[in-house]
């Protein structure tokens, strides 16, 4: 990516305040310290103005860093000493950012896939990248998804890439509005409609209204691909759907169920991984399948590659295809980890949480069967999913007596033990034991990690498995690698 100061004065509308209109600029960036570390860049510095923190102060320590070129608000002071650094002054650093984002992503005429949903967007993201990994792809790095880091992310598509896999997230109102404006996905992937960032948008409903702007710009042609097993995205199948956007014409769904266009029989999951067969419609209508090994567990990641795999066939990607990509296909770290040691079987799920990815994990767990090594005991470790708002104490009961149910319906695989950290996941536990049952599991509260090690390593034995999970702001990594460490 190569563009010019010029270039971005076009896009922008913006003013030039120093510098020359030729400076070239191949990478943008709104962290002064990340500057040196792109020293073979010619490096635009993005200050964003935070509610403490205004990124302006910044400038000259990105100057000194290396940058090329600068944006500044209008109406702020000129720093002293910027010799020939570009200054382009805008009317808003951020939305300068997008807008030369669109003008760069629109010299592109690939498919651009945008992924969201309450949970699951960056696997679903890698799945994806796996299933295509015949062409050249270009995908968000991490979860760069904000309205600052999916610009960047645009700003990686080259010449020869064949697609752009983008992640889109929003936490609060309109902030889709303008993720869709910069990207302009010509396919959407929709995971599910859960309960992260209930507390800013009020209710599963608003969620889904906020994040089907990501269809905004979508064409006749565009196509829409939605979970059939989430109950309020089906609502977008309905002739007289009052949630389906008028210019989405065409939706493809995946899932579990016989009804949907994609869909997974004969799941199966293990400690090497999960296989399914995944069943479809061939181009001549015919009623095919393929069987699919995943490096990975739980029926959401299963969900997950039936939507790489629907995406892949409508780029003209077999399925026969890209499930040899998926084969390849390993969990970031965090999201879903498989470890072994010391006869525990210890699944990484630390990256973040919510209500939903936790009774997902339930299900991950209770699937699990052993193999040559078979599990004895269960456990399941929580801490708090932050951003719940009011909702935070009903969220995490709920959690709970899901945990209740799925012990009382499958006592032979159930969780064993529930250990609960922090504040509000203490309801976990309430919910867990609301009803007085033989299958009920035993539950600990901690207040801190540190205490949740310590009582787990009074109790972990060979043969036990354990599911570590809570929002990032939880920090709960810590647990698996103070385990890991003992054994």
């Amino acid at each position: 990516m190569k563009i010019t100061v010029n270039d971005i004065l076009n896009a922008t509308g913006g003013n030039l305040l120093n510098g020359s209109l030729d400076t070239i600029i191949d990478g943008f960036s709104t962290n002064s310290k990340e500057i040196a570390t792109l020293a073979e860049k010619n490096v635009l510095f993005v200050p964003v103005m935070g509610e403490k923190v205004d990124g302006h102060l910044f400038i000259p320590a990105a100057i000194a860093a290396g940058s090329k070129a600068f944006f500044i608000r209008k109406g702020h002071k000129m720093p002293d000493d910027i010799g020939d650094t570009a200054a382009i002054e805008v009317e808003d650093t951020v939305s300068a950012l997008q807008t030369t984002a669109l003008w760069y992503r629109e010299k592109f005429d690939i498919p651009v896939i945008g992924i969201t949903g309450s949970v699951g967007k960056t696997t679903t993201k890698e799945m994806v990248a796996a299933a295509l990994s015949s062409i050249n792809i270009h995908k968000t790095k991490g979860n760069a998804n904000s309205q600052v880091g999916l610009p960047i992310t645009l700003f990686g598509i080259e010449p020869n890439n064949k697609a752009a896999i983008i992640e889109m997230g929003m936490s609060e109102p309109h902030e889709m509005e303008k993720l869709a404006k910069t990207a302009r996905p010509n396919y959407g992937i929709f995971t599910n409609v859960g309960s992260a960032h209930i507390g800013n948008l009020g209710s599963k409903e608003n969620i889904l209204i906020e994040k089907l702007h990501m269809t905004d710009y979508f064409t006749d042609k565009d196509i829409l691909f939605i979970n059939s097993d989430d109950e309020l995205l089906m609502e977008l199948t309905k002739p007289d759907s009052k949630y389906r956007p008028k210019n989405v014409k065409n939706i493809v769904t995946f899932g579990t169920s016989e009804e949907a266009d994609f869909y997974a029989t004969s799941i199966s999951v293990s400690g090497e991984g999960t296989d399914f067969v995944a069943n479809y419609k061939s181009a001549e209508g015919k009623l095919t399948s393929e069987h699919i090994h995943l490096n990975t567990l739980g029926l959401h990641n299963v969900r997950n590659a039936l939507a790489a795999i629907a995406i892949a066939m409508e780029l003209g990607i077999s399925p026969a295809a890209s499930k040899e990509g998926l084969s390849e296909y390993e969990p970031l770290k965090m999201r879903g980890n498989i470890l072994k040691a010391g006869g525990l079987t210890i699944i990484d799920d630390t990256y973040n949480a919510s209500p939903d990815s936790m009774k997902a994990a339930i299900q991950i767990i209770g699937e699990m069967r052993g193999g040559i090594e078979p599990i004895r005991r269960r456990f399941a470790v929580f801490a708090d999913v932050l951003e719940l708002g009011e909702d935070a104490k009903s969220e995490h009961f709920g959690v709970g007596e899901y945990i209740k149910n799925y012990n009382k319906e499958d006592s032979s695989h159930r969780i064993n033990y529930l250990v609960t950290i922090g504040t509000d996941s203490e309801h976990i536990g309430f919910g867990a034991t609301s009803d007085i049952l033989e299958t009920n599991p035993i539950t600990k509260h901690c207040s801190t990690n540190a205490d949740a090690i310590s009582y787990l390593k009074t109790l972990l034995k060979t043969g036990d498995a354990i599911v570590v999970k809570g929002s990032r702001g939880m920090h709960t990594e810590e647990i698996v690698h103070a385990l890991l460490k003992s054994v």
